[in-house]
């Protein structure tokens, strides 16, 4: 018999995959380990990479976390710190929430730096500010954007080079932003979609505010949200610009109502900027929130007739000027080591081609991200 000359060999299973896996799907390393039928231990070994799995045991843990093979072959992920999910977040929220959200986020943040390669992204053009009122002031001189409301703000952040990740919802968890990849070079904002257009808005005005002020920060404290607050709300409702609005008839619930459907924020918000500003007295606005508490409106507002909420759009644009318009989700898959469920998934948590929407007049129309194809450089 012929003697072999060489024999080919599988690359190593990479612990970190394992554990972002895992973390993925929301699971312990107990729940796992007794869903595969083998000791805590061994999966301890593996996610550390002081074991390898056996052929078996890696068929059953792409089925247990549905990802395929190759997904666990692949080198570690990029850099990509919890940031101020780690820090902001409602106090019940559980570590497993934490690591799931940051699991989630790290791979769609790793399919973008591949798409990348095929798709310029946005240059980066956040001014890097210290006081929260200028820090607002300047990011919407740099979007060119005159008085009053912010309209199309996701759009609009993404046109900054900020990278947005839909997350899919994920108890006690709204948003979080993050300098990440080598160097902390891209600024990132996670949010959770599905959740009021004025509680997005207001979301991702306040991770932005993360992101201009405290770029060199690693933890969180109060002050530092103090800070993000107040650029959120001088973002989206203007001191100069809001200020008669507020104050040229008596704010009542009604007129807070109307005031939502124009800027586009919460009641609640609207009445605390109105405190803030003090064009109401604290009295004023206790009374307000008493009311909006007796209908129930401090944890669900009505909309009023705003429109859905915004969505991110910079995953799916990437794909389809790397793909074609029409994105094959399993090609997508197959070439980034995914399911074609998750891919399917992602997408749908974006916003689609405006070009396949609804009609709208051209002044209705967001600023559309331009994205420039490599292939044809």
């Amino acid at each position: 018999m012929q003697e072999k000359l060489f024999e080919l060999q599988q690359v190593p299973i990479n612990g970190r995959r394992v554990r972002q896996g895992r973390e993925l799907r929301g699971l312990t390393q107990a729940v796992l380990s007794e869903a595969l039928g083998i000791d805590q231990t061994m999966v301890a070994h593996i996610e550390r990479g002081t074991k390898q799995p056996s052929d078996e045991l890696l068929v059953a843990l792409s089925t247990e976390l549905h990802l395929p093979a190759s997904f666990f072959r692949q080198g570690s992920p990029p850099e990509f710190p919890k940031g101020s999910l780690l820090f902001r977040s409602k106090s019940g929220i559980g570590k497993r929430t934490i690591s799931q959200a940051h699991a989630h986020a790290e791979l769609v943040f790793e399919l973008v730096l591949k798409l990348s390669d095929r798709a310029s992204l946005m240059p980066i053009r956040l001014p890097i500010e210290s006081d929260p009122i200028e820090a607002a002031r300047q990011v919407r001189k740099a979007l060119h954007l005159q008085g009053g409301p912010f309209l199309h703000l996701v759009r609009s952040v993404e046109r900054l080079g900020v990278i947005t990740i839909p997350l899919p919802e994920l108890r006690d968890c709204d948003a979080f932003a993050v300098w990440a990849g080598p160097a902390r070079t891209y600024p990132v904002i996670g949010m959770v979609v599905g959740k009021a257009n004025d509680r997005t808005r207001m979301n991702v005005a306040h991770e932005l505010g993360h992101l201009v002020l405290h770029r060199d920060l690693l933890g969180g404290t109060q002050e530092l949200e103090t800070h993000a607050y107040r650029f959120a709300a001088e973002l989206l409702m203007p001191a100069n610009d809001i200020a008669e609005d507020i104050s040229s008839e008596k704010l009542t619930l009604f007129r807070l109502a109307s005031l939502k459907k124009k800027w586009q924020v919460s009641m609640q918000a609207l009445a605390r900027r109105a405190r803030d500003l003090d064009v109401i007295s604290d009295r004023q606005f206790r009374y307000l929130m008493q009311q909006m508490s007796i209908k129930g409106w401090r944890t669900e507002e009505p909309t009023f007739g705003q429109g859905q909420a915004e969505l991110p759009r910079l995953v799916p644009k990437l794909a389809e000027v790397s793909f074609g318009h029409a994105i094959d989700m399993q090609k997508v898959a197959n070439e980034f080591c995914m399911t074609k469920d998750f891919v399917a998934g992602l997408m749908s948590m974006c916003s689609l081609n405006p070009a396949l929407g609804s009609k709208k007049t051209k002044a209705q129309q967001p600023q559309p991200i331009a994205f420039v194809s490599k292939r044809a450089n």
